[in-house]
């Protein structure tokens, strides 16, 4: 019965169903969520541990950036459960709208040109579910040396 509190409960919310529709298109870390819903970090954060906890998302962590995504195998309940919601809401005009946006929001590369020039390493800036893939200007210069 817990479980299905959990769920339930995670799926009473506007901006936690609008994650769950935009996570359906793409693997999306918390800066790009954040920026869709136009909610504060800590808000959006509260959110995502929601449904994480209901089991309705996964989260990845790929060095400093955490990613989240549909779950690569939900229970037969979550399954349905993401069915159902993506099946009423197909033709609604906000999940539309948030399609449309996520064209033009991307993990911020910016920072990661930052975080390169001081040598940190940063996560690809591309998610293909394949393990940590990093790029540093240490790594770079060193292949370009030879040394």
């Amino acid at each position: 019965m817990f479980n299905f509190i959990t769920t339930v409960r995670a799926l009473g919310d506007e901006n936690r169903v609008r994650i769950l529709m935009a996570l359906r298109l793409r693997t999306l870390c918390v800066c790009e969520i954040t920026t869709l819903l136009g909610l504060a970090a800590s808000t959006t954060s509260k959110h995502l541990y929601l449904l994480r906890q209901a089991r309705l998302i996964e989260s990845v962590k790929k060095g400093r950036w955490v990613y989240y995504r549909l779950p690569h195998n939900p229970s037969p309940s979550i399954r349905t459960a993401l069915d159902w919601v993506s099946s009423e809401l197909a033709d609604s005009p906000q999940i539309a709208q948030d399609e449309a946006a996520l064209l033009g929001i991307t993990h911020n590369t910016n920072i990661h040109e930052f975080l390169k020039r001081k040598h940190i390493q940063v996560p690809a800036d591309e998610v293909d579910g394949s393990e940590d893939a990093y790029t540093s200007v240490e790594t770079v210069s060193t292949e370009n040396n030879g040394n």
